[in-house]
């Protein structure tokens, strides 16, 4: 597959996550749940926070697995032999993404692994950090594919 076949076929798929991703974080900003009690007694929150998270790990993989190799490969950028972290240090350099709000997003996803059933505080904190952080993935996301487009390496479309 060639370069730009593989860059475009990333940008599918995350515009895919990116769009349901936009839909449900919009859909929670309409009316929130003010605390933990409130999102579990509401049997629609509880799915749409299952959608937010869902999604919010699915752009994130995408992105990861597919988007950052296709990106430097379609810029001609060496990347094949480079660790995920050396990757993501040179598409900062060229301005694709800040590692250290990449790092962060990592870390909100792998709290949200860890139950805490004796400390609600704490399961809705984390709940909240990764509801901001996949609004700021999307973005990210988003600014990325307009990069892409206005480098003509990805055509004009909008998730």
């Amino acid at each position: 597959m060639i370069a730009r076949d593989r860059l475009a076929a990333a940008a599918w798929e995350a515009d895919q996550h990116a769009h349901v991703l936009g839909e449900s974080l919009a859909d929670w900003h309409r009316q929130p749940a003010p605390d933990l009690p409130a999102l579990e007694s509401d049997r629609g929150k509880v799915r749409l926070v299952d959608q937010l998270l869902f999604r919010f790990i699915k752009l994130q993989d995408v992105m990861g697995e597919r988007l950052v190799p296709a990106t430097l490969d379609a810029l001609a950028e060496p990347g094949e032999a480079m660790s995920m972290r050396d990757r993501l240090n040179r598409l900062e350099k060229l301005g694709f993404v800040d590692v250290d709000c990449w790092l962060a997003w990592r870390d909100v996803r792998n709290r949200l692994a860890h139950e805490y059933p004796d400390q609600p505080e704490l399961r809705y904190a984390a709940l909240l950090a990764a509801i901001q952080a996949a609004q700021s993935l999307r973005t990210l996301y988003l600014d990325w594919r307009q990069r892409l487009q206005a480098q003509r390496l990805l055509p004009d479309a909008a998730p």
